[in-house]
């Protein structure tokens, strides 16, 4: 009655489990411990707990609390120990060498404590005698544990530390997978992790209290070189593991991540070095707040606080003039590029753009349109526009080494009007290799060179695609199979910038070509335009929603309008009548 019911082909691949369980095992991808990479990063975690564990057991300071803390709570003896009153020793050797006895004949005096004896009271100032005291009895107390309460507390420090570093690892694979597939970038990391938390614990100790220096630093370097989400959650990590090594109280994690936290906050755009040193002074400041609260709060007492404060405030800055010093080498380190380096490169003095201007001054101008066509595009989605503007300006500089092959430049003849398509098309090409080269030897940052390489992806050089077709037909050879000899070997755009970059060029240059412009015919150039690309897949790398290119068509549309804008015509001067 119905026919064969055909099965369908879809079918014979279902196992019958709903498709949110088939999926279960992929939410991991982590966990798949038979990967070799995956084995690599595993350990790689390890170590960073491991070296973190040694560095709480070999630098941590031996009791935590610092000359002049007023302590909340009776600190007592946990075991019996004995002192030697160097001063009373001092005392009666001096009385018997009066009276002609030997100094050797007198016996140290020794002052015995028992467990449970209060060795500082509380709300009292601890003084140096005190902290000599309570060093003695940690001494004291140390020699009584035995080798299970060594390791029990080894193993105790090192589960806190592992469960840190899982912790970040698990953000890492969920929200940076392109950090997680980059292995020297996460060495890299681990290794600036594990020397911060080094320096922190070596410099907080006596008389400097210094440690938030290099969690500052860290911190600024992170937020930099990655986004401020995962710089928050290291400053988290770091201040959790150096309070864990140090004992620390609540108080003083309060402070360290009150100023940690306004630098992650306020560090959004470098666009100068002041601008480091500006927000190390506001971190500064919160420290210096926090630091007050905490301090009244346990009852500190004012000269305390006050020297605590102004610890606080010159470290934020110092670590503020250290990164300013140090930023480009932070740039080369991790492959990243700050809106300070941007702005010197945007710069028309630079050598590279000047010999742009000098050899190839259309394919220049050419730049420098489609750049104001970018920026304003990269701000409509909210991209980086000053690495959209830079990236345009530099992503045509190899059509410097052969200017005459290119359009723009031309002013009479056309070389290729003599030359064969496929070599037309090898010479088209080429311009990017020589660009990559040229960018490579002016040591361009990475972002840029990522521009100069991707900004044609694998898009086809049509004209002499089709110029070859139609050569091929006369001949009679047929049309073959010639699209991938004339494409760009990409590769495809890898970020929202790069595919902005690719648009503009193609308005930018497809409108110069229109016999007469008018706002419709150019609407619909952009429409094609932006529908070729995405029809041919190159954005699928790039991050742009579908929703970021209609506003990117929007944007650019509206500037290329702008750009053929109308001109009302001025008579010509009448010839007086004699």
């Amino acid at each position: 009655m119905f026919g064969s019911l055909k099965r369908s082909p879809r079918l014979g691949h279902w196992n019958g489990r709903p498709h949110h369980l088939r999926r279960r095992k992929h939410l991991f991808p982590v966990l798949r411990l038979r990967d070799r990479a995956v084995r690599v990063r595993f350990g790689l975690i390890l170590g960073t707990a491991v070296l973190f564990t040694v560095a709480a057991v070999l630098l941590g300071p031996s009791i935590p609390f610092r000359t002049g803390e007023v302590s909340a709570r009776d600190i007592r003896a946990r075991v019996e120990f004995a002192v030697v009153n160097e001063a009373q020793t001092e005392q009666r050797r001096e009385e018997l060498l009066d009276v002609g006895r030997p100094r050797a004949a007198v016996m140290p005096v020794v002052e015995k404590y028992p467990a449970g004896i209060p060795l500082v009271k509380r709300g009292q100032p601890i003084s140096v005698s005190q902290i000599a005291l309570l060093l003695d009895e940690e001494r004291a107390f140390r020699q009584t544990r035995s080798t299970v309460d060594l390791l029990c507390g080894l193993a105790a420090r090192f589960g806190i530390h592992l469960l840190l570093c899982v912790l970040v690892a698990l953000y890492i694979a969920r929200f940076q997978p392109a950090l997680a597939q980059n292995l020297p970038r996460l060495v890299g990391m681990c290794a600036q992790a594990v020397l911060t938390v080094v320096l922190a614990l070596m410099l907080s100790r006596a008389p400097w209290h210094a440690g938030a220096v290099p969690l500052t630093l860290t911190v600024m370097v992170f937020t930099v070189a990655f986004n401020p989400p995962f710089a928050l959650l290291m400053a988290f990590t770091l201040t959790l593991v150096t309070n864990v090594a140090m004992a620390a109280g609540v108080e003083d994690l309060l402070v360290t991540v009150a100023g940690l936290a306004t630098v992650v906050l306020l560090l959004r755009n470098v666009f100068s070095r002041s601008r480091v040193v500006q927000v190390s002074a506001l971190a500064g400041f919160a420290a210096v707040g926090m630091t007050i609260a905490a301090g009244l709060l346990t009852e500190q007492t004012g000269r305390l606080i006050v020297f605590d404060s102004g610890r606080a405030f010159l470290w934020a800055m110092l670590a503020g003039f250290i990164l300013m010093g140090s930023l480009p080498l932070v740039e080369r380190f991790y492959g990243v590029v700050t809106d300070v380096t941007l702005l010197e490169l945007a710069d028309t003095s630079h050598p590279l753009l000047q010999e742009l201007i000098r050899r190839a001054p259309g394919t220049y101008t050419h730049s420098a349109t489609m750049a104001t066509l970018a920026e304003a595009a990269a701000e409509a989605i909210g991209a980086n526009p000053l690495l959209t503007r830079v990236g345009c300006y530099y992503h045509d500089i190899g059509k410097m080494l052969k200017p005459h092959y290119f359009i723009e430049n031309q002013t009479g003849e056309n070389c290729h009007d003599r030359m064969e398509p496929a070599l037309s098309t090898l010479v088209i090409i080429g311009h990017v290799k020589d660009g990559v080269a040229l960018a490579e030897q002016y040591r361009l940052p990475r972002p840029v060179i990522d521009v100069i390489q991707q900004h044609h992806g694998t898009t086809l050089v049509e004209y002499f695609y089709r110029e070859a077709l139609r050569q091929q037909e006369e001949n009679g050879h047929g049309t073959g199979e010639l699209e991938y000899a004339f494409r760009y070997p990409g590769p495809k755009p890898s970020s929202r910038e790069i595919g902005i970059v690719m648009l503009a060029d193609a308005v930018e240059s497809a409108s110069r070509a229109l016999p007469s412009p008018t706002a419709a015919s150019l609407r619909k150039l952009v429409h094609d335009l932006v529908m070729k690309r995405l029809l041919d897949g190159q954005f699928d790398e790039s991050g742009l929603t579908l929703t970021e290119l209609r506003r990117v068509e929007e944007s650019l549309c509206k500037s290329v309008i702008a750009l053929f804008h109308v001109r009302i015509r001025y008579p010509e001067p009448v010839a007086a009548v004699a």
